[in-house]
């Protein structure tokens, strides 16, 4: 969904965004209406006077969401059958990917039925993405284990303010939001 705001009411959480999206808070070339409209989960509260959109596959804004939700899924499965550090798993044009740190360990062709069998799984047990706002030092606490992730934390979220993270399954991950249902 799409959610205008009338008043002042915007995300209070710093945005953890995509490595190559340099768009910061602040922009001054960014209309007063763009500023008070978010995309948004479906099943999160709404925060004030506002409009809702709903928002389709058949737009470019909907496939995004659909596509970063099947990233989160993707990176669940690979965490847990490969280990790893997880990056970024961004949606992209016709899709989605998730950049994944396995030392000298690659994942090959072969396993890709075994990748594609987590995400099944994943998807059956449909269990739903959870939102979670955290302080950054409780980020710094959770992804102590993963230099990229404590990377991100460090350079995208200021000290004494809050940010988001997902929950799909078995995984937690910084993220933005929003996902599908």
């Amino acid at each position: 969904a799409s959610v205008t705001y009338r008043s002042g009411v915007v995300d209070s959480v710093a945005d953890v965004m995509n490595e190559d999206d340099e768009t910061e808070d602040g922009d001054d070339d960014e209309s007063t209406a763009t500023k008070l409209s978010r995309l948004w989960d479906l099943n999160r509260p709404l925060e004030g006077d506002c409009s809702l959109e709903l928002i389709k596959f058949d737009d470019p804004r909907g496939q995004a969401v659909f596509w970063h939700s099947s990233a989160h899924m993707l990176g669940c499965a690979l965490e847990k059958q490969f280990g790893g550090h997880l990056g970024i798993g961004p949606p992209v044009e016709g899709g989605f990917y998730y950049d994944v740190f396995m030392g000298n360990s690659r994942v090959s062709d072969a396993e890709y039925s075994r990748i594609k069998a987590g995400v099944d799984d994943l998807r059956k047990s449909d269990e739903p993405f959870e939102r979670l706002v955290i302080t950054r030092e409780e980020a710094l606490e959770m992804f102590a284990g993963n230099p990229f992730k404590v990377d991100i934390i460090n350079r995208k979220v200021p000290p004494g303010t809050l940010t988001s993270a997902y929950r799909c399954g078995d995984l937690v991950d910084l993220c933005r939001g929003p996902h599908v249902p």
